[in-house]
């Protein structure tokens, strides 16, 4: 049969192809590619997210005075003069009490108040109590930070007159916000502030455009909702006061009420897809579904600016389609429409009278996903019916060859197209999508994914793919304005495990928004920061501790049993739940809000070991954070040109050293990718029936053997002969379980040992 000859695998581009059979793939073709992707010439493991806070309002009512009986009792509640608290919670850190001289604060973010020169007290974050030891007499609470517990559905950044420095305005469904001194407060309060009325899967669109009275930039925005009975009008803000606008657009006093989206273009602005009548709230107000409104060149403001009867103002143009205008975006100097399955570009005449003219780039692609649309260099891409699209303004194509039908997966219940959203990370060259998917890890009951939980990866420097296990409802850019303090965070040295000022200031970081209005600055860390908060614990089937967690998002596999979903580690965890605190646990899924709990079980090999409820109260201070595994799994190595089967000696991995990390590499043989022929019970010992210990699949990356080396090569022993052979690099249970999980990983190279091993005979022969 001959040596061993090496493939080498370097140099790696090509990634993530789900449209080929695997056999026929190049060797650095991954048919999975989850939670890692191809950067640089190397495969490298998905980061976690650091947690930049959550969306919240701050309450001060150093005016009301809280009620302390003598037993040193209050009510953070009845102090806010909230009787019931609706889709409200206070967040656990985030309340500093005044009282008698001292300042107390939650430090730890358990519930547990430490004051400032001295006391001590306790607050419960689910009913709002607070007790201070020892009981003294009436006192003020100065400040408290509440969330509206609200997914984020906007991440916009408005011009400011500091050059190279952007504001970031938040939103969820019916509040904006800011950050300010390390937490988010909302973004104009007072007289100026407003209010918003979506429902959740009605996104923020923003544009930049003009300025006020004092020359003050002023930023536009739209939710576009127009449900009857609570529509939102456009708004524009100076940062100090937010202002309805709903511009005159003929001489019977009609108005522009609301539009899909505003862009500036050739010195006017731009409505599209237009909801317009006598007014926001009357109910003969209609919607223009391809209808292109624009204002006079220079100010949107002057009162005649969107007429369209008054010659050389205002004015429209209808696309001669019957689909609805979807999203827009500028590439070159001209406007490209994407509608539901067509695509468009408006071209600008230079005739004042009629100063647009739309002309159909392809009749067949369009986009289906209004936030779907990321602008790149020379192109506008966006996610279809039938394909990811790429437009230049001359031509419409697909660009997703290698994953052609992901598209088709998308959920379209609950509104599943509306939710996808994109952006382009100009530092690593990549550009992401949220997605929502139904797949196995979601039908076990019948749950259909509301929010997104995948996230597309496009490498567009190397036309490579990748998917990452996520769940975020929105992305956008944010600069910090400098090193956060101590001081300004309303968390522990002790509860940090991230690296202070890893961006200098005024980065642009990309930073996304979850479901429950936390906001995490992407890809900075190994291990993810806390993401989804507890509000309930209790006791489930067979005493089995269930987890409430509102729209927590998390999979959990059909017919699999007893933690058949992802991982996660309980944080903050506190009082008479201090035993949970830092446990590393699977999930069952019960339904959207609840699920149970499964330990590791060194026997089992699993998430098999059920938590257990012990009754207590819980005060409101769990969070929880995902451990996310990974797969990087080959095409299927074969030597079928000359008719032969192939024998694997071993394999060569040349990786990053860590720490105190490792990783598991499985093999697998023919069509079999369920059990691997290096592990237990394949590669029991004949006699024994015990593994033999010569096959190894642990690649310990904190093992090298020069010692001064950032990189070192590893080596698994896997002696076996097939039609076909799979590699697959991931996280064990066991290493999902330990620190491994919390160690970084960065493949350079592979090198298979392989060998012709006889020929390729039918079964049978």
């Amino acid at each position: 049969m001959g040596k061993y000859q090496p493939i080498k695998i370097a140099g790696m581009s090509t990634g993530l192809i789900q449209s080929r059979e695997e056999f026929i793939l190049p060797n650095d073709a991954y048919p999975v590619l989850q939670n890692a992707f191809v950067w640089r010439e190397r495969i490298k493991r998905k980061k976690g997210c650091n947690q930049l806070g959550r969306l919240t309002r701050l309450f001060s009512t150093a005016t009301d005075g809280l009620a302390i009986d003598g037993s040193g009792n209050g009510n953070v509640w009845t102090a806010l003069g909230i009787s019931t608290p609706t889709n409200l919670s206070i967040l656990p850190g985030g309340v500093q009490i005044g009282y008698n001289s001292n300042q107390y604060s939650d430090p730890m973010k358990n519930g547990v108040l430490v004051g400032t020169p001295t006391g001590t007290g306790s607050i419960n974050y689910i009913t709002g109590d607070v007790h201070f030891n020892p009981g003294v007499p009436a006192g003020t609470i100065n400040s408290i930070y509440i969330a509206s517990n609200l997914p984020v559905c906007g991440i916009l950044t408005r011009e400011i007159d500091s050059q190279n420095n952007e504001e970031t305005i938040f939103f969820d469904s019916k509040y904006s916000y800011k950050y300010s001194s390390g937490n988010f407060i909302e973004y104009i309060s007072g007289a100026g502030s407003k209010t918003w009325n979506g429902a959740d899967y009605q996104l923020f669109w923003g544009t930049n455009y003009w300025v006020n009275a004092s020359n003050v930039k002023l930023f536009w925005v739209t939710n576009f909702n127009i449900t009857e009975s609570t529509r939102d009008p456009i708004r524009y803000t100076d940062g100090s006061t937010w202002t309805d606008f709903a511009p005159t657009i003929d001489a019977s006093s009609n108005v522009l009420a609301q539009c899909l989206a505003l862009l500036p273009f050739r010195g006017r602005l731009l409505a599209f897809n237009t909801f317009e009548g006598p007014s926001l709230t009357d109910p003969s107000t209609i919607q223009y579904r391809q209808r292109i409104r624009w204002s006079a060149i220079g100010s949107p403001l002057t009162s005649n600016s969107w007429r369209d009867d008054i010659r050389g103002n205002g004015g429209f143009l209808d696309i001669p389609t019957n689909q609805d205008i979807i999203s827009v975006g500028v590439v070159r100097d001209n406007l490209v429409i994407y509608c539901e399955r067509s695509t468009w570009q408006l071209r600008y005449t230079g005739r004042s009278i009629a100063p647009f003219q739309i002309e159909r780039v392809n009749a067949e692609l369009g986009t289906e996903s209004t936030f779907s649309a990321v602008q790149f260099d020379t192109s506008l891409v966006g996610f279809g019916d039938k394909a990811i699209v790429e437009c230049d303004s001359f031509k419409s194509a697909p660009i997703d060859i290698k994953i052609p039908d992901l598209v088709f997966s998308i959920e379209n219940q609950n509104h599943g197209n509306d939710r996808v959203v994109g952006i382009r990370d100009f530092q690593q060259r990549i550009a992401y999508w949220m997605y929502p998917i139904t797949s196995d890890d979601y039908v076990k009951d019948g749950y259909i994914p509301k929010y997104p939980n995948r996230r597309l990866v496009y490498n567009y420097e190397n036309d490579s793919w990748a998917i990452f296990n996520d769940s975020f409802t929105y992305f956008g850019n944010f600069q910090d304005q400098g090193a956060r303090s101590w001081v300004q965070s309303n968390f522990s040295w002790a509860s940090s495990n991230f690296k202070w000022a890893t961006s200098p200031a005024l980065f642009p970081l990309i930073v996304a928004g979850n479901q429950q209005g936390f906001i995490l600055v992407l890809d900075q860390k190994v291990k993810n920061d806390p993401t989804l908060y507890i509000s309930a614990i209790s006791s489930g089937t067979s005493n089995i501790t269930v987890i409430t967690s509102t729209d927590h998002n998390l999979a959990s596999s059909a017919n699999q049993i007893p933690a058949d979903g992802q991982v996660v580690q309980l944080v903050n965890m506190s009082g008479d739940y201090a035993y949970l605190n830092n446990a590393v646990v699977g999930i069952s899924r019960i339904n959207a809000n609840t699920f149970s709990i499964y330990s590791y079980s060194m026997d089992t090999q699993s998430f098999s070991e059920p938590v257990l409820f012990q009754s207590g109260t819980y005060n409101g201070s769990g969070m929880m954070l995902v451990r996310d595994g990974f797969v990087i799994q080959s095409k299927k190595f074969n030597f079928l040109e000359e008719g032969n089967t192939i024998q694997l000696g071993y394999i060569d991995v040349l990786a990053n050293n860590t720490s105190d990390g490792a990783i598991t590499m499985n093999v697998y043989a023919d069509y079999n990718d369920s059990q691997p022929i290096n592990t237990y019970p394949e590669n029991a010992n004949d006699v024994t029936d015990s593994p033999d210990e010569f096959f190894n699949s642990v690649i310990p990356t904190s093992v090298s053997i020069n010692r001064g080396s950032t990189k070192n090569w590893q080596r698994i022993y896997c002696p076996t002969r097939a039609s076909f052979l799979t590699t697959e690099f991931t996280l064990s249970n066991a290493q999902l379980n330990g620190i491994e999980q919390e160690n970084d990983v960065q493949i350079d190279c592979q090198i298979m040992w392989v060998r012709r091993a006889g020929r390729q005979l039918p079964i049978g022969i």
